[in-house]
């Protein structure tokens, strides 16, 4: 009897781990396409006739990964809550998760399109605040931020609706999505910077298109998705926005949203610093900025994963399940993370030169390339675990572990830097994802307790 559970054990292990790499790898390919979009815009400027536009798009970017970043809570709660409805098997509610969404997208995008002057206005003083950036490059950064502001509503939009195809396991439409979005952003880049030369303003505008036609595309998916999963019919108006789903939904955004602006903030805090040290140095950051996000968002394909498995486990009241869930997704994170250790330490070098031109920017940036070359070990709990605490919409303590992450980053960031200069600076950056990944493991067995207390432990329910 205990041979045929072990064997049980055995293959619904291994069936876990299928389905875990099943989501994780195009998950990866879709995660780790975004910085590429990021590492284009810099390939196409370091060949242009406006290189230093480099650190103008790079300064101007904060501004919308900030505003992004914090409103990033719209595709996790999608992805949990929509994981969790799969998980319970209804399906009127995963369609109304996703008409959630795209509606407290659309209205949030509105928002900031409404209000771009005051947040302009706002935020390139703050910007500029003990910065040695040029006045050039404030006019361009400018100029960069008042084209790609229309493209807020889609974007937004587009997260939920990448959320809610995640929870449904089709990250191999979330990949595509990504493809397109990317090659029509590099093919568009070429043409309105190295062809027409705009500078920023074609990097700008190029973004801009992207993320109208990529909202077009992850929608038509998502369309897809319904008519093969009991017809194309939206839910019932009154589910959609009924109050205590609405409450409930605005629990979990309200919580996130405090933790993703924490996030936001340190990747802003970490490139205004940058700019403390000269457009040089700041155009260099940018450009390992890049190759840093590349391998944070390639593992996380594995907590996309995480997800997806931990939420349908929650829903389903699972223990068994929760337990192969974070076991598999995390080995894959792990063993991505040591790959691109690897890569990093064999490639760096070859990377920097293909984003960057010779001379002064590229020379910074081999000189601090060692801590990108490190982060992929350094990163992978804390995305890994960001996975995990999505699915079980645990965001509470989400928020409660980056508030505490938040409050030691910021003064060392001060105290390192001055004493290190951009040395101290990178250091800085390193410690907050070590206490990032750090306060979320303390958390963690809360989420192990609240299934068992409340379902089954079984391997044959699902």
């Amino acid at each position: 009897m205990h041979f045929i559970s072990a064997i049980q054990t055995m293959f619904v292990g291994e069936w876990r781990m299928r389905e875990a790499l099943r989501l994780a790898w195009p998950a990866s390919i879709a995660a780790s396409i975004t910085p590429l979009l990021g590492s284009a815009d810099v390939w196409a400027l370091g060949r242009s006739e406006r290189p230093l536009d480099i650190a103008a798009v790079g300064l101007a970017a904060v501004i919308f990964s900030l505003v992004y970043w914090t409103f990033g809570f719209i595709r996790m709660s999608v992805a949990g809550l929509t994981a969790q409805a799969a998980g319970a098997g209804d399906e009127e509610e995963m369609r109304a998760a996703l008409m959630r969404g795209v509606a407290i997208a659309a209205a949030i995008g509105l928002a900031i399109v409404l209000l771009q002057r005051p947040v302009a206005a706002l935020s390139f003083p703050l910007l500029r605040l003990g910065s040695e950036a040029s006045d050039a490059t404030i006019t361009s950064a400018r100029a960069y931020f008042e084209i790609r502001i229309w493209g807020a509503p889609f974007a937004l939009a587009t997260y939920a609706v990448l959320g809610w195809l995640t929870a449904r396991g089709r990250t191999d439409y979330l990949m595509a999505a990504s493809l397109f979005i990317t090659g029509l952003n590099i093919a568009l880049d070429w043409h309105f910077v190295l062809n027409l030369g705009f500078g920023a303003k074609g990097v700008a505008s190029g973004t801009l298109i992207a993320e109208i036609a990529g909202f077009a595309v992850a929608a038509v998916f998502a369309a897809r998705i319904m008519a093969r999963e009991g017809g194309f019919s939206l839910p019932e108006w009154t589910r959609v926005f009924d109050p205590a789903r609405i409450g409930a939904t605005l629990d979990v955004n309200r919580d996130i949203f405090i933790r993703t602006l924490l996030l936001a903030s340190a990747y802003a805090w970490f490139v205004q610093r940058s700019g403390a040290f000269g457009d040089v140095t700041l155009a260099a950051n940018q450009t390992l900025l890049q190759l840093f996000l590349f391998t944070g968002l390639a593992l996380d394909g594995a907590a996309i994963a995480a997800e997806t498995l931990v939420g349908r486990a929650v829903g389903a009241r699972n223990l068994a399940a929760y337990d192969i869930a974070f076991k598999t997704t995390m080995a894959i994170a792990v063993a991505g993370a040591i790959l691109f250790t690897l890569l990093y330490a064999a490639f760096g070098d070859a990377a920097i030169a293909l984003l960057t031109p010779e001379g002064a920017i590229r020379t910074d940036a081999i000189r601090y390339l060692p801590w990108v070359i490190i982060s992929p070990l350094i990163v992978a709990l804390g995305f890994q675990l960001d996975g995990v605490f999505i699915g079980a919409t645990r965001a509470r303590e989400m928020r409660d572990a980056m508030i505490v992450t938040a409050l030691v980053f910021f003064p060392v960031t001060i105290l390192l830097a001055r004493a290190f200069d951009n040395h101290g600076l990178w250091l800085a950056f390193t410690i907050y994802f070590v206490l990032r990944g750090a306060t979320l493991a303390i958390y963690l067995p809360r989420i192990r307790r609240s299934v068992s207390n409340s379902g089954p432990d079984s391997l044959g329910e699902t």
